[in-house]
């Protein structure tokens, strides 16, 4: 990796630079350009000048360069994921299982779901006098796409938002983390290599301004963002200037409600693997955990067990579960919950001080309990390795306390009981609800991902994704011989009558009345039946009988 932009298919430098640290020794691992406001402009112009091209390739033609990609990825795996835990810091593992692995089931997806997902779809009519019509749903690319990404799954993301757009028809201009800009070139030079058209995708690692000069440019037709709640409202007024379509996946403060039925072993293995893994730097950890008072000392004592047991150190090493964390300013913002959570009265079960003799930017995983909604800990996304555990006394509180946040992104349940199960998953607030597992769903392809509330706007990945990123076209076909509608001008008297006796053939609650007004009908479907496919008003008698 040489670290240049990669623009149009070509490998541009730029006057300004900025290195690549690691987060684990802090040592310099590589150097990489940033663009200048001029090469954005010139991005967004390719892009523009790329998606009639785009547009026009076919499912099948998408489909040969995702696949050639993911034969790429795969033969670049073990680089990738030694990228990714040197610029990152998570263990070799992980990079391998949530990245690289979870990248080459998305470029799967996309290049075998993709036609099933966008083919078009026939569209009911309801109304009597559209019986006659055909109609459907066409979906269209919008153009090109500003997508920006975060640092803590820095080649995940990337590639499931930029070949969700990629595989609507849409051309794309990704804007990776500056924390983490060399992961993201990497995933841009896999796309290229595999056969992209020159501008359908280029990637800018820059500066805020020029992120935000980009935002606003009236080319861009989407834009993509995963990151801070904060940012995304900033993004969500700049897109506003010119009501760009967009997709923001922000803040998480995700909870996990354990049920004294649970599997108490598999529930504290979960709850671990759900706050600690990637350090806690995912929008989906396990941020709040909420216990039955009935099982709770029983159940703490599991999961304090288990987190005792790992292992914090250098990510390249292979007996290591937690690295770094990726910035100095984010543990110091989870050092700072804990403190709060401590003065308030929360008691540290675990994690007290910072792991000795390491000069990245590591934490101790911190387990807290005496917790309450008081605390920052409890009510605003921390974003690092803490769990807190709080107990209930119904299955009712435990639905409060989960919904008792200004985000709502995904929730876990944890009981052995299906009725159970059911009931709280319907009532939690959340984009998603798992039982008796966390966090999986963002590596299901198929699975929609995105929240309510404060945790953004819009949903990504599978088929719901796609249709975030495309027009949703209405497409009505007429081909009767009819030379005037009914409800064209001029108006006629005996409209009225037919109006009246349509109204009650369709809406009315009687039968006879019902039988009485199609008779009245009986005219008006001779004369338009002479002129029209009179299979279609045949198709649709069933509905006028409806309820």
């Amino acid at each position: 990796m040489d670290g240049r932009l990669i623009f149009a298919n070509e490998r541009l430098a730029s006057q300004e630079k900025k290195n690549s640290v690691n987060p684990a020794t802090l040592e310099t691992i590589g150097e990489f350009h940033l663009a200048s406001s001029e090469q954005c402009r010139n991005a967004i112009q390719k892009a523009k000048e790329a998606f009639p091209v785009w547009r026009e390739y076919s499912h099948k033609d998408r489909k040969k360069i995702f696949i050639e990609a993911r034969k790429i990825l795969l033969s670049r795996r073990d680089e990738a994921a030694r990228l990714i835990t040197q610029e990152k810091g998570s263990p070799q593992v992980e990079s391998l299982v949530s990245e690289v692995l979870g990248s080459i089931e998305a470029l799967h997806y996309y290049a075998h779901a993709s036609p099933k997902n966008l083919k078009e779809r026939k569209a009911d009519h309801n109304v009597i006098f559209f019986l006659n019509k055909k109609s459907y749903y066409h979906y269209h690319p919008l153009g090109p796409t500003l997508v920006i990404t975060p640092w803590n799954y820095p080649f995940l993301i990337p590639m499931y938002d930029v070949l969700g757009a990629l595989s609507a028809g849409n051309t794309v201009i990704l804007r990776p983390s500056t924390s983490t800009a060399l992961i993201g070139l990497l995933a841009g030079e896999i796309l290229i290599e595999a056969g992209m058209p020159p501008g359908a995708l280029s990637v800018l690692p820059c500066r805020v301004a020029q992120a935000e000069e980009m935002i606003v440019h009236p080319d861009i037709q989407t834009v993509m963002f995963t990151g801070s709640t904060d940012v995304g409202k900033k993004i969500m007024e700049l897109a506003s200037h010119n009501l760009t379509n967009i997709t923001l996946e922000l803040g998480g403060k995700d909870p996990m409600i354990v049920c004294k039925d649970a599997d108490l072993d598999k529930a504290a293995a979960g709850a671990v693997w759900g706050a600690f893994t990637n350090c806690g730097q995912s929008c989906g950890s396990v941020e709040r955990l909420y216990v039955d008072r009935a099982v709770e000392d029983e159940f703490t004592k599991k999961v304090l067990q288990r987190v005792k047991e790992l292992r914090v150190g250098d990510p390249t090493m292979e007996n290591v579960d937690i690295g770094p964390m990726v910035t100095a300013n984010q543990r110091e913002t989870v050092k700072n919950h804990i403190q709060d959570a401590l003065t308030k009265g929360a008691r540290l079960l675990h994690g007290q001080g910072d792991p000795p003799s390491l000069p990245g930017y590591f934490l101790q995983p911190a387990l807290l309990n005496r917790v309450d909604h008081t605390m920052t800990v409890m009510t605003e996304e921390t974003f690092g390795p803490v769990l807190p555990i709080m107990g209930f006394s119904s299955h009712e509180e435990a639905i409060s306390l989960a919904n008792d946040s200004k985000y709502g992104l995904t929730a876990s349940v944890w009981t052995r009981n299906k009725k159970t199960a059911a009931w709280m998953a319907d009532r939690i607030e959340t984009g998603t609800v798992t039982i008796n597992d966390h966090m999986f769903s963002f590596a299901e392809p198929g699975a929609i991902w995105g929240g309510i509330k404060q945790t953004g706007i819009g949903r990504s990945h599978g088929r719901y994704g796609q249709l975030h990123l495309v027009n949703i076209k209405y497409i009505s076909l007429d081909l009767s011989k009819k030379k005037t509608q009914i409800w064209w001008f001029p108006y006629n008297p005996s409209l009225v009558k037919i109006l009246h006796n349509a109204f009650d053939l369709i809406h009315h609650d009687r039968i006879m009345k019902k039988l009485t007004s199609l008779f009245g009908l009986l005219p008006f479907f001779f004369q338009i039946l002479q002129k029209s496919s009179w299979m279609n008003y045949i198709r649709g008698l069933p509905r006028l009988f409806r309820k």
